[in-house]
C-alpha cells in the first residue's frame, strides 16, 4: 500500500510549518485548503492561495496532492484567488459585457470587455473610426499584491487618448491607495474606455502627461460631447426592455423579507442585484441600475443590477439609477445623485441590506426579492383563494395561420405564361459583426446599416443605438440617435438574412 504524501505548508507569517497528510495521492489540493480555513478565516483572511517555494508557482487547487508531496507550499492571503473572486462579482452585475480568462498557476489573468470604444481602420481608401465594443486587456499581479497594484497591459487596437494596444495603462483619476480592490479597479477601466473619464491634456504644449495618442486627444477633444452622451447610454443601460417586470412577470417567483406595509414604495431587487449588494457592498459603493413607476396611487422600484462606484465619483447618477448603494470605504460618504433623483438608499448591517427611501431615516420594513422557481403550466389556487394561471404566449389558431399563409404565397403564372424564378442570394460563409468582431451565426438577429451597410447582431444593435461608423449619418456617436428611435421606435437598420 503506498504512503500517503505528505505535504509541508508554511504560513503566512513565515515563522511556522502545518503538516497535512493527504489521505490519497489523487485527494485534490482543494482539500487541503478546506482544512486551512480554521486557521486563515474567509472573513478576516480573504481567499488563500498555495504558492509552490521551489517555483514560486500557484498551486491549482484541482492538482492531485501526488504531484505536490514532499514540498514546501507557502500561504499567500488576498492574491489570485481573492482577484478572480472579484472579477466574478463584476462579471455577474455587467453579463455579458465583462468576461475574463486565467490560466491555473499564473498570476496573469486576461479581460475581456463589451463595451463601445473607438478604432481606426486604415485602408486604400483612406481611415475611418469605428465603434468596436471587443476590447482586451491583461491584467499581471504582482508578489507583493494587494500592496502594490496590478499592471495593466493593453492589448487590442483602440483610438482614445490613454489607452494604446501593446503598452502598460492605467485608469483615469484612480488611485489604488484609496480603494484597493480589482472590482474598483476594472470599473475604473471600463470608465475609461467608454470615455467617462479621460485625460486630453494640455492643447498646446511639449509634455502631454499621461496622453498616449495626442490625434485622439485632439478628436476627443472636438467630439466630448457625442463620446459623453454614447457612454452613458451603454454604460449604465438596463439588460434588456425589461417589459412586464417586475409586476407582471410570469416566470420568476419573489419572496417577501421582512413585513410590507404601506406608504413606501414596493421594492424588488433581482437576484443579481442582491448578489451585488452583499459582494460590491463590502468593499465600495455603486449605483442601483433599474426602473421604478406606479401601479395605481402604490410606487414601485426595481433593481436590475449594481455598478460599482470608482472611488472620488464627482459624476451625476445615471439616467437609469434608482439609488445608491453605500459600502466599504465609502460607506460615509454619499455618492453624488441628481436633484430629480429620490434614491432609494442601501448598506449593508451585519451583512444584510437596509433600505431607505428618499429623506427617511427609517428604514423600509420589506421588499421582495426573485428567486428561481419553475412556476406550473396548470392552473393552481393560492391561499387567497384565487385561481392563477399562468401568461403564456401562443402563435395564431391554425385557421389563421392557414389563411395567413394563403395571403403571403406568390400568385401562380397565368396559364401558359413563362415562370418566373425568383434568385435568393445566400452567403456560404456567416458575416462578421462590425461592433463585437464576432461571426453572425445561423438564428442570430443581425442587421446591415440602411446608409453605409455595416453589419450588426441585434444585440449588439440594441446595445449601441446606431451604426458603429462614425462617417455615417445613422452614426450612435450623434447624440440625436438615441432619441431618433426612441420617437419611432424603430431601428434605423433593415433585416438581413444568410
Amino acid at each position: 500500500m503506498a504512503e500517503a504524501p505528505q505535504i509541508f505548508v508554511r504560513t503566512s507569517d513565515g515563522k511556522q510549518f502545518h503538516s497535512w497528510a493527504s489521505p490519497t495521492a489523487e485527494t485534490p489540493i482543494a482539500k487541503l485548503l478546506e482544512s486551512l480555513l480554521d486557521e486563515y478565516p474567509l472573513s478576516q483572511h480573504g481567499p488563500i492561495d498555495l504558492i509552490d517555494e521551489s517555483s514560486g508557482k500557484l498551486i491549482d487547487p484541482e492538482v492531485s496532492a501526488g504531484t505536490v508531496a514532499n514540498r514546501i507550499l507557502a500561504v499567500r492571503t488576498r492574491y489570485v484567488s481573492d482577484a478572480l473572486g472579484q472579477l466574478d462579482t463584476l462579471r455577474v452585475q455587467e453579463a455579458p459585457a465583462v468576461d475574463y480568462f486565467h490560466e491555473p498557476g499564473s498570476s496573469m489573468i486576461t479581460l475581456n470587455l463589451w463595451y463601445p470604444g473607438l478604432v481606426r481602420i486604415d485602408s486604400l481608401e483612406g481611415s475611418k473610426l469605428v465603434v468596436k465594443g471587443n476590447h482586451r486587456a491583461m491584467l499581471t499581479l504582482p508578489e507583493d499584491f494587494p500592496e502594490k497594484p496590478p499592471h495593466i497591459l493593453w492589448l487590442s487596437p483602440i483610438f482614445h487618448p490613454n489607452l494604446s494596444a501593446d503598452n502598460e495603462v492605467w485608469p483615469m483619476r484612480y488611485n489604488w491607495s484609496d480603494a484597493p480592490s480589482v472590482l474598483t479597479l476594472v470599473t475604473a477601466l471600463i470608465d475609461t474606455v467608454v470615455g467617462l473619464t479621460i485625460h486630453l491634456g494640455r492643447r498646446f504644449g511639449v509634455r502631454c502627461r499621461q496622453v498616449q495618442n495626442s490625434r485622439a486627444s485632439n478628436w476627443y477633444r472636438r467630439n466630448r460631447k457625442a463620446v459623453a452622451s454614447l457612454a452613458k447610454r451603454t454604460r449604465y443601460r438596463l439588460d434588456g426592455p425589461l417589459i412586464g417586470r417586475p409586476l407582471e412577470s410570469t416566470n420568476v417567483h419573489w419572496n417577501v423579507k421582512g413585513a410590507l406595509t404601506g406608504g413606501d414604495p414596493t421594492v424588488f431587487l433581482s437576484r443579481r442585484a442582491v448578489r451585488g449588494i452583499l459582494e460590491i457592498g463590502i468593499r465600495n459603493s455603486g449605483w442601483l441600475i433599474g426602473k421604478q413607476g406606479r401601479r395605481g396611487h402604490a410606487p414601485w422600484i426595481f433593481v436590475e443590477r449594481i455598478v460599482p462606484l470608482p472611488p472620488h465619483c464627482n459624476s451625476e447618477a445615471p439616467v437609469n439609477a434608482v439609488g445608491v448603494l453605500r459600502g466599504g470605504q465609502g460607506q460615509n460618504e454619499t455618492p453624488p445623485t441628481n436633484d430629480q433623483l429620490r434614491p432609494l438608499d442601501v448598506h449593508l448591517q451585519d451583512g444584510e441590506p437596509v433600505l431607505r427611501f428618499g429623506s427617511s431615516l427609517n428604514p423600509l420594513t420589506g421588499y421582495l426579492v426573485e428567486v428561481e422557481v419553475v412556476l406550473p403550466t396548470n392552473p393552481t389556487l393560492q391561499s387567497d383563494g384565487v385561481l392563477r394561471q399562468p401568461i403564456t404566449v401562443r402563435g395564431p389558431h391554425p385557421e389563421q395561420a392557414r389563411q395567413l399563409s394563403q395571403v403571403h404565397e406568390p400568385k401562380t403564372s397565368p396559364e401558359g405564361a413563362r415562370s418566373i424564378v425568383r434568385l435568393h442570394t445566400k452567403e456560404l460563409e456567416p458575416p462578421v459583426c462590425m461592433y463585437c468582431g464576432n461571426l453572425c451565426f445561423m438564428g442570430e438577429e443581425w442587421g446591415a446599416c440602411v446608409e453605409c451597410g455595416f453589419i450588426m447582431h441585434g444585440e449588439c444593435l440594441h446595445q449601441l443605438e446606431g451604426c458603429p461608423n462614425t462617417d455615417c449619418p445613422r452614426t450612435a456617436l450623434e447624440p440625436r440617435s438615441s432619441e431618433r428611435l426612441s420617437e419611432t421606435g424603430q431601428y434605423p437598420f433593415k433585416n438581413e438574412g444568410w
